[in-house]
């Protein structure tokens, strides 16, 4: 007996000394892949606070998240009397894990927004209440969590028209998550998700238990790390393929004339819910600026690719649905901005991507640093104009 328990006791304590072996070895490498994401009450799921790591996906970037879990640094929420506050509330592209923290385009604005006029003698803050997945309900939510306490002068929804029209209708998306519906002229939200023994579990001592292990085990990382890219290969392998020109994961019915009743309801419940955020952002004493993104095809640099997706889809113009977002603000009296334009221009007349990184992935997926620049350089303008002009 007493040798069956030296053989048990050497062999666990050269597993024990082996993983932690394999812990300091991915330490001193500086390899680490968080949990960027964890199920969360309200809001479906959220950043982690202060996990850093490598982002992995189109590119390779080392990411930091702050206190509140965003791709962010940390702000005093007591505003200073000079203090110029601007929040911006998008998705993926928002959070911007694709670049550095500088050059995404929230920091850009910030930037040149200290070159405006108008606030010349007070101090520009913005910051970025964004996250990677959201659709338009779940910005929203954010801003009613996060947003608002800042006391922002100005919100800015970044909207991309390539799949928030689908995360906003149940109907469109079947993934879990929460959604609004008409009660006569009321919308009412429906967090129906969140009732899930699975969602209970992982957003209760289980999942503090697991996301702790995960957050301090770079070991565990790296396995979790190694089991998603596998699992990503696998899936791909079964995922219908993109009309070509066109990108895996956005909507080419967004760019047609006629819509079919289920994205007619999408779009009508994404009015709905910029209108609810446009009321309580005035509410809070607050102004607001819808922002359509771009898509890759639509900035393409090379025109004949662009003309050649089109014809594809059926469609006759690519910045139809900025278009009919902006037809939408001026009817409800909402500022906006509409950057696909000025980003096809500059792909144009440099002939480069904005999109997308050197690879497969070229002119599509996210904006590139340069993407990045462009955009906060018009959001810029555009705030700087609205300022002077109020």
């Amino acid at each position: 007996m007493r040798h069956r328990f030296l053989t048990y006791g050497a062999r666990f304590a050269a597993l024990a000394l082996g993983l932690l072996l394999a812990e300091l070895i991915l330490r001193v490498a500086g390899v680490a892949y968080p949990t960027w994401t964890r199920p969360t009450q309200g809001l479906r799921e959220w950043g982690v606070p202060h996990a850093e790591g490598w982002a992995v996906n189109e590119t390779r970037v080392y990411v930091r998240l702050n206190g509140e879990g965003i791709h962010d640094v940390d702000h005093a929420i007591e505003k200073q009397s000079d203090a110029f506050r601007i929040v911006v509330v998008g998705d993926s592209y928002a959070a911007a894990f694709e670049v550095e923290r500088e050059q995404a385009f929230w920091s850009v604005m910030e930037r040149e927004l200290k070159r405006c006029t108008p606030l010349a003698n007070r101090s520009v803050e913005v910051i970025n209440v964004s996250n990677r997945g959201f659709g338009t309900i779940e910005e929203l939510l954010a801003l009613r969590r996060f947003g608002f306490k800042y006391q922002p002068d100005y919100v800015v929804l970044a909207f991309l028209t390539g799949n928030d029209f689908r995360n906003n209708s149940k109907a469109l998306k079947t993934s879990k998550r929460p959604y609004f519906y008409r009660d006569g002229d009321t919308l009412r939200l429906d967090e129906s998700y969140a009732e899930s023994a699975s969602f209970v579990r992982w957003t209760g001592w289980q999942g503090d238990l697991w996301y702790g292990l995960v957050g301090h085990s770079r070991f565990l990382q790296a396995i979790r790390h190694v089991r998603r890219q596998i699992k990503t290969i696998l899936e791909a392998r079964n995922v219908k393929a993109a009309v070509e020109g066109g990108q895996l994961g956005l909507d080419d019915e967004i760019y047609l004339e006629t819509l079919e009743p289920a994205w007619q309801s999408a779009w009508q419940s994404t009015e709905d819910v910029i209108r609810l955020m446009r009321d309580e952002v005035r509410s809070s004493g607050s102004e607001f600026l819808l922002m359509t993104l771009s898509n890759g095809v639509q900035v393409d640099p090379d025109r004949a690719k662009r003309s050649a997706y089109a014809s594809r889809i059926g469609a006759t113009d690519l910045f139809l649905p900025d278009r009919r977002m902006a037809e939408f603000a001026e009817r409800e009296g909402i500022s906006s901005l509409m950057l696909a334009p000025a980003l096809r221009r500059w792909a144009e007349e440099n002939d480069t991507c904005v999109h997308g990184f050197e690879g497969p992935s070229w002119c599509q997926g996210h904006w590139n640093a340069d993407g990045h620049r462009i955009a906060g350089q018009e959001l810029a303008r555009t705030l700087c104009g609205l300022i002077k002009d109020g």
